[in-house]
């Protein structure tokens, strides 16, 4: 009963400092991705519907390449909090020993992997799709792809025009419009639109193209310049980050699959699937401030080389990720080494705990 009340309270308060945690790292990181993405507004043209859409869609996927980083620091967290309060001693004199502590940890990071794993297999590449998705569907809007002024905007695959100036209401001032075999410059400019396409009538100007190498140049009072022929930058075949678990396991066995991306589906798989792994590895890293013998160790020594391994197994593990994409085998190396420091680092833990109850 004791053991139950002792979880659920240990569940509870740290949950509150993951989610503290957790919300304040990737809603920095969300936040600074969407005054970077404000392009997609001001260069590639879409509406500002689309780009909140798009930004939300992203959201999960920050979530996922933090939530390690969040998951040492909550624990660190946790584990202070608890000492300040001298409530881990409490738990000591009450004869709760640090094996139960540990386990309980153990069945908080359990809760917390099964999480990790929906977020990494379904939910993070389900909701990138489906911002690409929402990209891939929107309209061009050629009066905020000119907000720009007095800059070369290429918000359209083969097509980069420079404005002198917009008055935001779509009537523009020198208009330089570059196309691969065409030159097109006018002095004035107005936007026209209809549901389906955009159009740009150009007002006392000059065309220049080049025709089988000679250059033909025509000058005009007025012209319209038609958008429809262009595609999207933004729209673009879904990466494998976007694509589903099933999709990328029949495309890894899939024998027309070329080498080169057989190695990134299987390094793609492998962070899905087997990075979570990480998470337990980590829990027991952690629980090494569960040692109290300051006579022995200098504890705040130990606690800072403690949070310097977890860091540093974050960034290796980043590079064996990469690494194990190239083959099975090296995918199997990947797996028994993640197993066999999970299985040292228990035994290293529970010696340690044994040893200092004595």
């Amino acid at each position: 009963m004791i053991k139950n009340k002792i979880f659920q309270y240990f569940f509870i308060e740290f949950f509150k400092i993951f989610l503290l945690i957790s919300l304040s790292f990737s809603l920095l990181i969300w936040f600074t991705q969407a005054a970077r993405l404000l392009e997609l507004i001001t260069e590639y043209g879409n509406s500002i519907s689309i780009y909140i859409k798009y930004m939300i869609y992203s959201y999960p996927k920050i979530l996922q390449n933090t939530f390690l980083i969040n998951f040492v620091v909550s624990m660190f967290f946790f584990f202070a909090k608890l000492e300040d309060s001298s409530e881990l001693k409490i738990y000591w004199l009450s004869g709760i020993s640090k094996k139960q502590i540990y386990i309980s940890c153990v069945s908080i990071s359990l809760v917390l992997f099964i999480l990790y794993v929906f977020l990494s297999i379904f939910l993070s590449p389900w909701s990138s799709y489906q911002g690409r998705v929402e990209l891939g569907n929107s309209k061009f809007s050629l009066i905020n792809s000119l907000i720009k002024e007095k800059n070369f905007n290429s918000p359209l695959k083969g097509l980069t025009i420079y404005v002198e100036s917009n008055d935001k209401r779509g009537n523009l001032e020198n208009v330089f419009i570059y196309e691969k075999t065409r030159t097109i410059i006018a002095k004035r400019g107005r936007v026209l639109s209809d549901e389906q396409k955009s159009y740009l009538e150009l007002i006392g100007g000059t065309t220049q193209e080049n025709i089988n190498d000679k250059i033909s140049v025509v000058n005009f009072d007025k012209t319209i310049f038609d958008f429809s022929k262009y595609q999207l930058r933004n729209v673009g075949y879904p990466k494998f980050k976007e694509r589903s678990i099933n999709w990328l396991i029949a495309k890894l066995k899939d024998k027309t699959t070329e080498i080169e991306r057989k190695k990134e589906i299987r390094e793609e798989i492998n962070s899905r699937i087997l990075k979570p792994f990480l998470l337990m590895l980590l829990m027991t890293i952690v629980s090494f401030n569960l040692f109290s013998n300051n006579e022995k160790i200098n504890l705040k020594k130990l606690r800072f080389f403690i949070f310097f391994i977890c860091i540093f197994l974050i960034i290796i593990n980043e590079i064996a990720i990469g690494i194990s994409g190239k083959n099975f085998y090296f995918t199997l190396i990947y797996i028994l080494s993640l197993l066999t420091l999970f299985i040292f680092s228990n035994i290293a833990l529970i010696k340690t705990l044994n040893n200092e109850s004595k």
